[in-house]
C-alpha cells in the first residue's frame, strides 16, 4: 500500500474508532449527568490529576520509543512489557498508600476508596500496553477499533445501569474499569505477540534513554493540564469543579478526538519517512491544515451554540458550566497543533528538546495562573487561552528547525482557516440569538446546518485545499 493510501486508510479507521468509542462514552456521560449532579463529577475531577500522572509514570514514554524504533523485535517488546508491569504495581501501591492524604487535601473522605478502586486501571492497562504499541506501529487501526469497541459498549452498559440503580459516583468508576478490563483482554487475545522470558538491559537502556525524557515532559504536561481542576477543587466548591469538569470534558471531546486520530496516524507515518525532510514537511503541512480545518469551526461553532446545547443535552442544572465551556473552546482550538509540532521532535528523537520546551511553557503557565487567580475562577480559566496561544508559538519555533515549515508559514495557514471559522461562528450566533424563543432542537438544528453550509461554501468559493483533501478522503474509502 502506498504511503498516501496508508495515511488515508489510517485516518479513516482511526476516525471511526475514535468517533464510535468517544460517541458511546459521550452518550453515557450525558445520561449520567442527568442522573447524577455536579458533586459526583466534581469528585472524579478531584482525582483526575493523580490518575493522569499515574498513567504517565506507568508508560514512562516507552510505548513511543517502541513505535519509533524501526527494527524493534521480541526482545524490545518483552523488556518494555515487564518494565511497564513493574511500574504499574509500584504506582498503584504509591497511590493506595497516599489515598488518605488526597482525601484530606480536598476534605472529601469518600476519595480514599475511590482512588484505591479507580487506580486498579494502571495494572489492567499495563498488561496490554505493548500489544497496543505493536498495532499502532504497524498502523493496524482497524484491528485496534475491533478490540476496543466491545469494552466500551460493556462499560457504558455497566455505568448507565449502576447510575439508574442509584450507585452515584461509583457508576462512573465501574464504567471506566469495565471498559479497561474488557479492552485489555481483547487486545491480549487478538494479538499474535506474547511476552517471552527475556529481559535485556541494553534494550532497557536504549528505550529508557528516549522514554524517560518524554515521561518527565508528560508528567509536567499532565500536571499543568489538570492543575486548574486541582486549584478549583481546593479553593472553590466541589460543585464549581463539577461544572468546570463537565465543561472541560465537553470541550475536550472534539479536541482530543481529532488529536488522537491524527497523532496515532502521523507519528508512525512520519517515523517511516524521518530521513526525507522535504517529504516530511509536505505531509506534516497537510496534516496540520486538515486538522485545523476541522477543529476550528467545530470549537467556535460549539461556543456559539453553547447555551442551547447545554440546556438540551444536560438540562438547566448545568447552565453554570456554559461560560467555562465557551472560554475553553478558545483555549482548546490550538491543542491539536501543539500535539503535531511535538510529534516532530519525537520523530527525530529530540526528547531532550521536548523536555526543555515543556519547562519553558509551564513556567509561563505558572505565571499566568498566579495572575489569573487574582481575578477569580473565570480569570483562572481565561489564563489558559493566553498560555495556549503563546505555547503554540514556542512549539512551532522549535519544530520548524527540524522541517522546512516555518512558524510564520504555520501561523499564516492557521489564520486563514481561523478567519473563515470565525465568520461561520458569528453567522451561527446570530441564528441562535434570533431564534431564542424557538425550541432548543430548532435552534441547534438550523444554526448548525446553516453554519456548516456557510463554511463549506466559503471554502469551496476560495478553493480551499483542505476541502479537496476531505473529498479525496471520502472518495478513497468508496474505492
Amino acid at each position: 500500500m502506498s504511503l498516501k493510501k496508508q495515511t488515508l486508510s489510517g485516518v479513516f479507521w482511526t476516525f471511526t474508532d475514535t468517533f464510535v468509542l468517544r460517541g458511546l462514552s459521550f452518550i453515557a456521560s450525558v445520561i449520567l449527568a442527568r442522573l447524577l449532579g455536579p458533586t459526583e463529577f466534581g469528585l472524579i475531577g478531584m482525582i483526575s490529576i493523580f490518575i493522569a500522572i499515574g498513567n504517565s509514570l506507568v508508560d514512562s514514554g516507552l510505548s513511543a520509543s517502541i513505535i519509533r524504533t524501526k527494527d524493534a523485535n521480541n526482545e524490545d517488546f518483552s523488556t518494555v512489557f515487564y518494565l511497564n508491569l513493574l511500574m504499574s504495581f509500584l504506582v498503584y501501591a504509591l497511590l493506595f498508600v497516599s489515598a488518605p492524604l488526597i482525601a484530606d487535601f480536598f476534605n472529601q473522605e469518600i476519595l480514599v476508596l475511590i482512588v484505591r478502586v479507580y487506580c486498579i486501571n494502571f495494572i489492567i492497562s499495563a498488561f496490554s500496553s505493548i500489544q497496543m504499541a505493536i498495532l499502532n506501529r504497524g498502523m493496524k487501526f482497524k484491528k485496534i477499533m475491533q478490540c476496543k469497541i466491545p469494552g466500551t459498549i460493556l462499560g457504558v452498559i455497566v455505568g448507565v445501569g449502576m447510575g439508574y440503580m442509584g450507585f452515584g459516583v461509583w457508576s462512573m468508576v465501574w464504567m471506566f474499569l469495565t471498559t479497561q478490563i474488557v479492552s485489555s483482554l481483547m487486545l491480549w487475545l487478538n494479538s499474535t505477540w506474547k511476552p517471552g522470558l527475556v529481559f535485556s538491559r541494553e534494550k532497557l537502556k536504549y528505550h529508557y534513554s528516549f522514554g524517560y525524557k518524554l515521561m518527565l515532559s508528560g508528567l509536567i504536561d499532565t500536571f499543568y493540564k489538570n492543575v486548574y481542576k486541582l486549584i478549583i477543587g481546593k479553593f472553590f466548591s466541589v460543585q464549581s469543579l463539577g461544572y468546570y469538569e463537565r465543561a472541560y470534558s465537553f470541550n475536550s471531546q472534539p479536541v482530543t478526538m481529532l488529536t488522537s486520530i491524527i497523532s496515532k496516524v502521523s507519528y508512525p507515518l512520519l517515523s517511516k519517512i524521518q530521513d526525507q525532510k522535504e517529504r516530511i514537511a509536505i505531509v506534516y503541512r497537510q496534516l496540520i491544515q486538515f486538522s485545523f480545518f476541522i477543529i476550528a469551526p467545530m470549537m467556535l461553532g460549539a461556543a456559539a451554540m453553547a447555551k442551547p446545547l447545554f440546556l438540551l443535552i444536560l438540562g438547566e442544572q448545568w447552565l453554570p458550566a456554559v461560560p467555562f465551556f465557551q472560554i475553553l473552546c478558545f483555549s482548546g482550538i490550538f491543542y491539536p497543533i501543539h500535539s503535531f509540532n511535538i510529534n516532530v521532535l519525537k520523530v527525530y528523537g529530540r526528547s531532550d528538546l521536548f523536555l526543555k520546551l515543556e519547562l519553558i511553557k509551564k513556567a509561563l503557565i505558572t505565571i499566568s495562573i498566579l495572575i489569573g487567580f487574582q481575578f477569580g475562577i473565570y480569570g483562572l480559566v481565561w489564563s489558559s487561552v493566553f498560555t495556549s496561544f503563546v505555547g503554540l508559538l514556542i512549539n512551532t519555533h522549535y519544530s520548524s528547525r527540524m522541517i522546512h515549515y516555518t512558524t510564520w508559514e504555520q501561523v499564516k495557514d492557521l489564520s486563514t482557516t481561523l478567519v473563515k471559522a470565525g465568520f461561520m461562528a458569528g453567522f451561527m450566533l446570530l441564528f441562535v440569538l434570533e431564534m431564542a424563543d424557538y425550541s432548543l432542537y430548532l435552534q441547534l438544528l438550523i444554526s448548525g446546518i446553516f453554519g456548516l453550509v456557510f463554511y463549506v461554501l466559503l471554502n469551496w468559493m476560495l478553493k480551499s485545499p483542505q476541502l479537496t483533501f476531505v473529498f479525496e478522503l471520502i472518495k478513497n474509502q468508496k474505492n
